[in-house]
């Protein structure tokens, strides 16, 4: 069998439903045979883009993302793949080289790809032969999906695709074809010493991370907070863990969406049962929640480099989140222990309460963000999922906007945080399975904006908000806060509805309050649509960024949070 046919078998048998990517001259062969394939392939405009495609897709379908790569564009999916490999999100990348026997010739295409992807991915495989393809892809998946999951690198010369590769090697391990594929959990003993320590505890809580949601654990999560009597919060990367509505719902915490309200809770504990987080900066604003000498740590991690990387931890259980909370719960049960806590319910109504009264009748410079997320949570159905680029889009709906059913709910780039991850993340959810709203901005928007003729030649259904604050109004906030004063200069004008109607998208424009109540229709429109949201850039009206209430309030601007 032909090695570029045996592939293309392979990821069907795989039960691959999507390949990302664009077309190089190093792969024909392979896409020759992917027009005959059981699943289809997203061609996208930008080597970076088409990861993050493969990523969204991963992270609301829990299967690999798979994307290829030709070997001219290689290096610019580095930042999709490094985010990916920090979040633990599998993707399974082939890259089209150059010839062998070409090496050091100066080929057109030929620089060292091996070195690096070397920190960028989990395994690093190059094909030697076409009869190693299969071989290589099984190994592929495997490491991919079991463990602390991550993107792996197959490169595979371009003469390798006409080889012969033999019949009986054709074949996948559908084991490998979902994530996690193998489960595990710490013994008996250790969990029961965990449930004896949370139930001796006076303050405990629990923080969960993205690993909760890749572990599919939520069910977990608040039967454990219900028997232990443990308030219950999330990483922002976390945020859909647990509804809003749950007796011992916090929200999420951190210096990305995290309140006064359930940072004061994490900091007075004295105990904190971290679960599929990896205690970064960010989910702990600069580990003071909780703070690094204080409370008792357990800590739930599938990763063993994660695990009480940061916090001096006294009970380590290195296992998937799901397997190791329910037989927590189980192991609880037959011993007849449990813990009497106060629900925290109305406190946090009270506080969401108060923080909505800082809507009032219009935004300074144009909408006002609060104002918008009460338009979306009258608009939007519980199955919808929003994927934000970091700024607006992403600080307000991680602290504001409201978990009516948990799950994957949410797509935050949080791992690195860099610009442009929303609209590629959400044009491969969608693909997935999900409806979904892609909340990006004018920031964003300059590193994908040529793939709106993906989604308009592919009649992807997307809704897109567009935040249009003429800046990059993050960075100029933080230069704000710290300084004093901004540091950039705003954009040109640009009318990006027109840009949205230019690629045959259906568009329209938000100046006001009082034109959120286009987004009802605009949500139900069919077919893919752009909102282009004009708002006061952040460092005029300061986002609920726990750092920045003192410096707001010392340049006498509006701080958005309380």
């Amino acid at each position: 069998m032909r090695a570029s046919k045996a592939v293309v078998k392979m990821l069907g048998e795989y039960g691959v439903t999507h390949v990302f990517g664009l077309p190089g001259e190093t792969a024909l062969p392979l896409y020759l045979d992917m027009r005959e394939a059981s699943f289809r392939h997203v061609m996208s405009r930008d080597e970076r883009n088409a990861v993050i495609m493969a990523d969204g897709y991963a992270r609301t379908t829990w299967r690999p993302g798979v994307v290829e790569l030709p070997g001219v564009g290689a290096s610019m999916a580095l930042p999709g793949l490094v985010e990916a490999r920090i979040s633990g999100v599998p993707i399974i990348a082939i890259v089209s080289d150059t010839p062998q026997g070409s090496e050091r010739s100066n080929t057109l295409t030929e620089y060292p790809k091996r070195s690096m992807f070397m920190d960028a991915a989990k395994e690093v495989l190059e094909a030697s032969s076409p009869g190693s393809l299969p071989r290589l892809l099984r190994r592929a998946f495997r490491v991919a999906t079991t463990g602390f999951p991550g993107p792996v690198i197959l490169i595979v010369p371009s003469n390798l695709w006409e080889g012969e590769a033999p019949d009986d090697e054709a074949y996948a391990q559908p084991r490998f074809s979902v994530f996690p594929s193998i489960r595990f959990r710490p013994s008996d003993d250790e969990l029961l010493e965990a449930i004896q320590m949370i139930a001796g505890s006076s303050r405990p809580v629990m923080v969960c991370g993205q690993g909760v949601l890749f572990s599919q654990a939520w069910s977990e999560v608040q039967e454990l907070s219900e028997l232990m009597g443990m308030p219950v919060g999330t990483t922002i990367s976390g945020k859909g863990v647990v509804p809003d509505d749950h007796p011992y719902a916090m929200g999420v915490v951190g210096s990305r969406g995290g309140t006064s309200f359930s940072n004061s809770i994490v900091q007075e504990a004295d105990l904190v049962l971290l679960v599929g987080t990896n205690a970064d900066s960010v989910d702990t604003w600069d580990w003071r929640v909780p703070p690094l000498h204080g409370p008792l740590i357990i800590h739930i991690d599938i990763s063993e480099a994660n695990l009480g990387n940061m916090y001096r931890t006294d009970l380590f259980l290195m296992g998937d989140a799901k397997l190791t909370l329910r037989r927590m719960i189980e192991l609880a049960r037959e011993r007849g222990v449990s813990r009497r806590g106060k629900p925290i319910i109305q406190e946090r109504l009270n506080y969401l309460s108060k923080a909505y009264s800082l809507i009032g009748e219009e935004g300074e410079g144009g909408v006002n963000p609060l104002q918008l997320i009460k338009a979306l949570e009258d608009a939007l159905s519980d199955d919808w999922v929003i994927a934000a680029d970091p700024g607006v889009g992403a600080i307000y709906t991680s602290t504001y906007m409201r978990v009516r059913r948990p799950g994957r709910r949410f797509l935050y780039n949080y791992s690195i945080g860099a610009l442009g991850f929303a609209l590629p993340a959400g044009i491969g959810a969608r693909l997935g399975g999900s409806r979904v709203l892609v909340l990006t901005s004018d920031g964003s928007f300059g590193f994908n904006a040529g793939e709106l003729e993906t989604i308009r030649r592919l009649n992807i259904d997307l809704k897109i908000i567009l935040f249009n604050n003429s800046s990059f109004g993050w960075i100029n906030a933080a230069s704000a806060a710290k300084y004093g004063k901004p540091l950039t200069e705003e954009f040109a004008d640009v009318r990006y509805a027109d840009v949205a109607r230019s690629y045959g998208l259906e568009a329209m424009v938000a100046e006001r309050n009082s034109d959120l109540s286009q987004v009802r229709s605009f949500i139900s429109m069919s077919g893919p649509a752009l909102m282009e949201v004009k708002t006061a850039p952040e460092n005029e009206v300061f986002p609920p960024v726990p750092d920045w209430r003192e410096p707001a309030t010392r340049l006498g601007k509006r701080y958005m949070g309380n």
